[in-house]
């Protein structure tokens, strides 16, 4: 862990550990200010007779993260998923992080970072600053330290080093390091990601293809990716599959709704290239997918949420790759690839990005992915002259300050999006919300989803 005030905070709650607990489990109270409203965490439910790896040791601090887990991070981050098959969860849990110790302790960093991020509970998450963010959570730091010391373990046991296990333990450490924004150190975790899968013959290796945690690299990867804005280390290990015309005739609005047009504007716009609009194109097909599942749910089956949970991973990972994989970008550094973007291009492939984060699997404002994500938007309108478009664009460029200001909600970016709403809707004569939602149906935009939040933003904008 090294020297500092995180080390610090970790040998004062070992410390503390030590001492008995003199307090009855009924009226024990959490180390983290966040309130629970319950006397009894449910994981006294789910491990009823403490074997959970780590209870015996932190029993209060183990169970109230394991409960934060079950009713705050899983509903938060995955939705859909949680909305639809609750019992999933609780299968998966078991199945995976709960039956290893390094698996459990990098699930608990995480449940503790993310507890910590939402209650504001750390550094101010600038992005030069990636190596020197730090959270005001003891929790975390134990949580996390442990964690380490497991991946060691497993590192120096030639059996264990290539497990699922050994994947599930530093997937997790990743995940934690996204959440937190420690970007120097998801790095040195992906690199060492990186290596593991080589090692057991690569991402399309039966080995790893046939295995639970195909779909875990996969989409840490990309979360990293696209908090990095940078190209993924793993390629899709297969072409993605177009949407089953069965799938297609469930989730298609009927003729007479709003929601026939999601993206059309996207497909009139001359500075967007070809590769880009066959991405948002299937983009198209996640927008209506989500608007069934919050309009009209029944009609929808649990392999259905399957396939989209990978679709959305394959258009997330196209959306930050294809950049560097057309023809006239083949050897040219990826700075320079990206710098030879137009910057609407730019524009809409980041927001894009950030619009997908808000779906299956949703990355919090006061994230370290989120706050990341809010700065490579916020950075790429910025590097577009304005003045040099027509007014046609300008829908596109307010679809993308709305994104901007969505993402950064309750973050010290948000103003920056909202003032400059108001000058591009005073020169296209927009003077209602009805005829901004008017015109951001044509780009993405779910009433079901978007519009509190959005006609908020509005509201703002406008007084």
């Amino acid at each position: 862990m090294g020297r500092g005030p995180a080390c610090d905070i970790v040998k004062y709650k070992e410390r503390q550990w030590q001492q008995p607990e003199r307090r009855s489990a009924g009226l024990a109270t959490s180390t983290s200010s966040v309130s629970i409203p319950l006397p009894f965490p449910n994981s006294w439910l789910v491990d009823l007779f403490s074997t959970l790896p780590g209870v015996s040791e932190v029993p209060i601090v183990v169970s109230r993260l394991v409960f934060y887990w079950g009713t705050v991070f899983v509903p938060m981050t995955f939705p859909k998923e949680h909305a639809f098959n609750e019992l999933a969860k609780t299968e998966m849990a078991v199945q995976s992080s709960f039956t290893d110790t390094g698996s459990f302790f990098g699930l608990m960093s995480m449940c503790a970072a993310h507890r910590a991020v939402l209650a504001g509970r750390h550094s101010d998450l600038q992005y030069a600053e990636a190596s020197h963010r730090f959270l005001h959570d003891a929790d975390y730091y134990v949580m996390k330290a442990k964690c380490i010391r497991e991946m060691n373990i497993k590192l120096r046991n030639p059996i264990l080093s290539l497990s699922n296990e050994a994947f599930g333990t530093i997937i997790n450490l990743l995940t934690s390091a996204l959440i937190v924004g420690l970007f120097d150190e998801a790095r040195m975790h992906l690199r060492g990601l990186k290596r593991m899968v080589e090692l057991r013959g690569g991402i399309a290796d039966d080995g790893i293809h046939q295995s639970s945690m195909l779909a875990a690299i996969l989409t840490t990867d990309i979360k990293a990716a696209s908090g990095l804005m940078t190209q993924p280390v793993f390629p899709l290990a297969w072409d993605s599959p177009p949407v089953p015309v069965s799938i297609q005739e469930r989730i298609t609005p009927s003729c007479t709704s709003v929601l026939q047009r999601p993206g059309v504007a996207f497909f009139s716009n001359a500075h967007l290239s070809s590769h880009l609009l066959s991405i948002l194109l299937v983009m198209c097909d996640i927008i209506l997918y989500s608007q069934a599942c919050n309009e009209n749910p029944d009609i929808l089956r649990p392999s259905d949420h399957g396939f989209f949970r990978n679709l959305n991973r394959e258009v997330e990972q196209q959306l930050l790759s294809y950049v560097y994989s057309k023809p006239d970008m083949q050897g040219i550094p990826p700075f320079e690839a990206i710098s030879r973007l137009h910057s609407v291009e730019a524009i809409t492939r980041i927001a894009s990005v950030c619009y997908l984060n808000h779906f299956l699997i949703v990355s919090p404002p006061s994230s370290g992915l989120g706050r990341a994500l809010t700065k490579n938007l916020k950075q790429a309108i910025a590097d577009c002259t304005w003045s040099s478009l027509s007014k046609e664009h300008y829908g596109l460029l307010a679809w993308a300050l709305f994104v901007g200001a969505q993402s950064s909600a309750g973050q010290v970016e948000r103003p920056w999006f909202v003032e400059r709403l108001f000058p591009i809707a005073l020169i296209c004569g927009w003077n209602g919300w009805k005829q901004m939602s008017n015109v951001l149906i044509d780009y993405f935009y779910l009433p079901s989803t978007n519009e509190t939040g959005w006609k908020s933003i509005w509201n703002e904008t406008m007084t």
